[in-house]
């Protein structure tokens, strides 16, 4: 589960901001939302939705995620520099900051990096013991590695962690490697439990989708799961796209010709690939996922890429819907309500967060749909609002942290301006003229037989 994620100095970004997901003590609603933070006493929330005029900075927290994910995995030599705040000349000598909080095998880590252009300056992992943040490795600008002095008390079950980073601490790292994309390449055997999960969380469980997310193995799961195919065809059943059920039409194909390919075809929208025979390596199986619409006297079906941009999202959303109770996921979804009709989101929302009560599971949205801004669908602290201030800084404020009343319509109070997060439309009278020229722009009409 996660905690918090902050980051400062990076695009719309300057000074450090933070989305907490730590549940509010003034909230008392929606309690089936809550996950218990392990021993500590509070709970994180299961669902944060973000609201934001467009350029305020919404999706720059998504994106500051996906980077920093991605400096785990590939390392910050293999990456285009972080973008660093441009509107304080003093933000571009200072380096670009992640950290996330999270809660995985019932404790609480917190890890963070600082880089400047590609070159990493700081790097640290804490754990949370008896209230207070231990320190379990923290690496220098020069790339040298030093070890908390309590590890052995906090993990005295994981021996393969300490010795692993003993190891670690000798070896010096690169500029641009992270002490965790060093990990990332060693065998999990070598792990240990505590930094498996670790890596993990921070590499697996936490998923980011940004706009047009299109599902890697979709194909396969409602190939090879019929639980997940009946679940998807219901679900698409059931809002209405008109897609009463799913089939596949495969076909026997030649590979060895010049324009023969193997795996999945290049255009998104379209569910198909083709498969080598593990008996004949010159001939493969062709695979296409088709919608089944029943009509009056028959049932039509059609290539799946010709549904409706919104269908098509739907099922490539569908993954995320289906992950097992038990399974441990942190999904982050850019622009949920691309394509998609406000009473989808809010469905998808609420399936989400009210399906598997307790389930270590996690929604984070953007979006515009102020539709959804309704506490019958989500407690007052999993909705946050960004906009940027006089400087040009991308602000974030939940909404619990405005006086509201338990019965207050926030919808409206939102469009109102009440919590900020709004477009300031200024005056539109210089467009008007523009789009409307006046008729002293105009030639003046002909005189008709009376002069006039």
């Amino acid at each position: 589960m996660l905690v918090s994620f902050s980051v400062s100095n990076f695009r719309s970004v300057g000074e450090e901001q933070t989305l907490n997901l730590v549940a509010s003590a003034k909230v008392t609603d929606h309690r089936n939302h809550l996950v218990p933070i392990g021993s500590t006493g509070q709970s994180v929330v299961r669902a944060a939705v973000i609201y934001g005029a467009n350029a305020a900075g919404k999706s720059n927290l998504v994106r500051a995620m996906k980077l920093a994910q991605k400096m785990i995995l590939q390392g910050a030599r293999l990456l285009t520099p972080p973008a660093r705040f441009r509107f304080d000349k003093d933000f571009q000598s200072k380096p670009t900051s992640f950290e996330f909080r999270f809660l995985t095998i019932g404790r609480v880590f917190t890890y963070g990096f600082d880089t400047a252009v590609r070159d990493i300056q700081a790097e640290w992992l804490t754990v949370l013991d008896k209230g207070e943040d231990q320190v379990v490795f923290e690496r220098d600008k020069a790339g040298k590695t030093h070890l908390g002095s309590q590890i052995a008390s906090l993990f005295p079950h994981d021996k393969q962690l300490r010795n692993l980073l003993t190891a670690l601490e000798v070896l010096p790292l690169t500029s641009t490697q992270l002490l965790l994309n060093r990990v990332t390449t060693l065998p999990n055997e070598a792990l240990g439990e505590t930094l498996k999960a670790i890596v993990g969380w921070l590499t697996k469980q936490l998923l980011i989708l940004l706009p047009d997310h299109r599902s890697s193995d979709l194909l396969d799961r409602l190939y090879e799961d019929s639980e997940f195919r009946k679940l998807a065809e219901n679900f698409l059943g059931a809002v209405g796209t008109g897609v009463g059920g799913l089939a596949f039409e495969t076909e026997e194909v030649d590979l060895e010709g010049p324009r023969a390919r193997i795996g999945p075809v290049r255009n998104a929208r379209r569910l198909n690939d083709v498969k080598q025979k593990a008996d004949d390596p010159a001939r493969g199986i062709r695979r296409q996922v088709l919608a089944i619409h029943p009509g009056s006297d028959s049932l039509t079906r059609l290539p799946f890429g010709e549904e409706s941009d919104g269908t098509i999202q739907l099922l490539h959303l569908m993954p995320v819907l289906a992950s097992a109770p038990k399974e441990t996921k942190v999904v982050v979804i850019d622009e949920l309500d691309r394509s998609l009709h406000p009473l989808l989101c809010w469905e998808f929302i609420r399936l989400f967060s009210e399906t598997a009560p307790g389930a270590h599971k996690q929604l984070i949205v953007t979006t515009h749909e102020a539709h959804l801004l309704n506490q019958d669908l989500l407690r007052r602290d999993e909705y946050w609002f960004v906009e940027k201030d006089k400087r040009q800084q991308t602000q974030l404020a939940s909404l619990s942290d405005f006086k509201v009343r338990n019965d207050l319509k926030i919808e409206k109070g939102y469009l109102q301006g009440r919590f900020g997060a709004i477009p300031f439309i200024g005056s539109m009278i210089e467009i008007e003229k523009l789009l409307n020229p006046s008729d002293a722009d105009q030639e003046p009409p002909c005189p008709d037989d009376n002069g006039r």
